[in-house]
């Protein structure tokens, strides 16, 4: 099961690098460049903010375990699509990897591939590229689904990511389900 679990994962990397995206990187960035005033000369000298917000409140915490633990779903069924469009162009999960790997660093010619599996690799590509779109929406919805912004959500996520003790608080919160 381990070792599904980490194919899964390089698969959804390999993914990534191809050019796919994620949530907060794409759709969200682009969002926010869309609703975000244009910034205004600052007089005064200001440092920039370096380190995350971390007073959040139980019930914040409890909000972004519950949108993680949607975001968990999504993000399996997601895989799961992905392995099946890989078994209809008849492409291994490795190869793909290897593939989207020397792809992203502009090496595909130095991939050792037949004809018929760099063309596999573009359709799958370009299928799984197809979905993003639905998943990204589908995985905000996840987020704002009970009033958490996915802002507030990052912003959870980073500090989070940064205090383990925040870490191992999310973690039982998602647990409790």
């Amino acid at each position: 099961m381990n070792m599904i679990n980490n194919k899964l994962k390089g698969l959804a990397v390999a993914v990534l690098i191809v050019g796919a995206g994620t949530v907060t990187n794409t759709a969200f960035a682009q969002k926010k460049k869309q609703q975000t005033p244009p910034v205004q000369p600052k007089t005064e000298q200001t440092t920039p903010q370096t380190t995350p917000v971390t007073n959040f409140t139980d019930a914040d915490l409890k909000q972004f375990a519950d949108a993680n633990n949607r975001l968990m779903v999504i993000q399996q069924e997601g895989e799961k699509a992905m392995l099946a469009i890989l078994a209809e162009e008849k492409l291994s999960v490795e190869k793909f990897s290897e593939m989207a790997k020397a792809h992203q660093q502009q090496k595909m010619s130095e991939v050792n591939a037949t004809a018929e599996e760099f063309a596999a690799f573009n359709k799958a590509a370009q299928r799984m590229m197809e979905m993003q779109p639905t998943m990204e929406q589908d995985m905000e919805k996840a987020i704002v689904k009970d009033g958490m912004t996915v802002e507030k959500y990052e912003q959870i996520m980073l500090a989070v990511k940064q205090d383990p003790a925040m870490q191992a608080k999310v973690q039982q919160l998602m647990g409790q389900k």
